[in-house]
């Protein structure tokens, strides 16, 4: 495949967490159908993080261990798998058994958790393409 597919992967749980967490702190002023949806894109983020994440290990092994950009992805990688833990956390404590309940304040704090790290992340993930090149193929 000549295009590598973590770039394209990584919009849907971006997309659900960020919704996600906008849901949850409105949950905090609103009816529970907010979080009700919130955490359906919740499961949907978290979910669909696993497949952006494995695509991005195949990214990673294609880097060059000298590359000063290897660094750099160990971290985005560090950044992503602490926010997909505040994410899964968070989906957690909301779960009754197997259906999705009023968030609490700590599972919104984790979501809200989860946000700042996935911001750190994305912002890491833009430095090795704009920066490095990573995932550019040359033409």
């Amino acid at each position: 495949m000549k295009h590598p597919m973590h770039p394209i992967l990584v919009h849907f749980p971006i997309a659900a967490w960020i919704i996600s967490t906008l849901g949850d702190i409105t949950s905090l002023f609103t009816n529970e159908q907010v979080s009700w949806v919130a955490g359906v894109l919740l499961v949907i983020g978290t979910i669909t993080a696993l497949f952006a994440m494995v695509t991005g290990l195949i990214e990673l092994s294609k880097i060059d261990s000298q590359n000063p950009a290897m660094k750099i992805a160990n971290q985005h990688m560090m950044y992503i798998m602490i926010s997909w833990s505040c994410y899964a956390v968070s989906l957690f404590l909301r779960l009754d058994g197997t259906q999705l309940s009023q968030p609490g304040v700590l599972a919104i704090i984790m979501s809200v958790a989860g946000f700042i790290f996935l911001c750190i992340a994305g912002w890491l993930g833009g430095k090795l393409v704009y920066e490095h090149g990573i995932g550019v193929h040359p033409k």
